[in-house]
């Protein structure tokens, strides 16, 4: 069913086109006992008469109704019209964080403030057992007065019910998926972690740490492709900020930041001047392997075989390649060969 401005549903007015995704249209409507005004989402015609869209749009539904959070968009009611299902939601005033960062870069705090507070509505939703599964900019409002509000829980999961499909195929927003979520397997809050990753990445350097031009090659990026960090792409950027974007983006689960609140407290220590005690591998993993190669072999020049264990071993504690070669430098006995080392870091 499409709606026309001017029209009656139930006890609203269609008073404007919001805007439509892949699955749902969504309206600004005004209630015509209370004059609020809030927003009205539909399934898109084509989608109504898909059982799997349906279950899908019942399943946003009584997710949204379950939370409560100054950070997400809240639900006020859902009801049938002419045997369409129609949810009613806080209307948002404001413009996606994807379409602000379109208009240019933010300020880096500023830009720390918004993937906090997402951060925090996503504390709030994993302890209530639900998992996003499409954290995007896109998803991100954030009005004039600077509040942030989270929307779009159609393809969120939850520990009672995690069984959405897309007939085997992977659902969710390629560009911000976690290495796992690819791969397949449950729902887990860290999908939600790595995806917020990218996004303060992308906030603060503007411009995502994967780009290609095909689906398997992003893929591949995220299971594969070392990040660079953020540092390296804007030197403004603070240091412990950009280590805190690296540990979110660790590969592999365990070696990422933990949960949620753990990403809240990394980045209130990063603006505070403060170096947690995050992943080291997370660390790590952010050096390219083939330059770190290159300086396993410079180092060999003047301390043989043992080059090969000491960059292991200070990867895992460098913040940066020239902390790298710092830490380097200094077990090789000469100063002369310890300055001709320092002199071949990249520049």
């Amino acid at each position: 069913m499409q709606f026309e401005v001017g029209q009656i549903v139930g006890d609203y007015e269609v008073v404007g086109i919001l805007g439509a995704g892949g699955m749902g249209a969504v309206y600004r409507v005004r209630n015509l006992i209370s004059d609020r005004v809030e927003a009205m989402k539909v399934l898109l015609p084509e989608r109504g008469d898909d059982s799997s869209f349906a279950e899908r749009f019942l399943r946003e539904i009584k997710i949204q109704a379950s939370l409560s959070h100054p950070n997400i968009a809240s639900l006020f009611a859902a009801t049938w019209v002419q045997n369409q299902l129609l949810m009613f939601m806080e209307f948002v005033e404001g413009t996606t964080l994807e379409t602000r960062l379109r208009q240019g870069r933010v300020d880096v705090w500023q830009g720390v403030d918004y993937v906090r507070q997402v951060l925090s509505a996503l504390v709030y939703a994993h302890s209530h057992g639900v998992v996003h599964r499409d954290i995007k900019p896109a998803n991100i409002i954030v009005t004039p007065e600077g509040q942030v509000k989270l929307t779009d829980f159609g393809i969120a999961s939850t520990s009672v019910d995690t069984r959405l499909t897309m007939h085997g195929r992977i659902i969710g927003s390629l560009a911000y998926m976690a290495p796992e979520q690819i791969q397949g397997g449950a729902p887990d809050p860290l999908w939600d972690v790595y995806a917020m990753g990218i996004v303060l990445y992308e906030t603060i350097t503007g411009r995502r740490p994967f780009d290609a031009e095909t689906d398997y090659g992003m893929m591949a990026a995220h299971i594969h492709q070392p990040v660079v960090p953020p540092v390296e792409i804007d030197p403004n950027v603070p240091q412990a900020l950009s280590r805190v974007a690296i540990a979110a983006l660790a590969k592999n689960p365990h070696d990422r930041i933990a949960t949620a609140r753990e990403f809240v407290a990394s980045l209130d220590a990063a603006r505070a001047g403060v170096t947690r005690n995050l992943p080291p591998s997370a660390v790590s993993g952010a050096f390219d392997p083939a330059v770190l190669d290159r300086v396993r072999k410079e180092l060999a020049i003047y301390i043989g075989p043992m080059a090969r264990i000491f960059v292991e071993r200070m990867t895992k504690r460098a913040r940066s390649m020239d902390e790298l070669y710092r830490m380097l430098a200094e077990e090789i006995p000469s100063e002369a060969d310890r300055r001709k080392f320092m002199s071949s870091r990249p520049k």
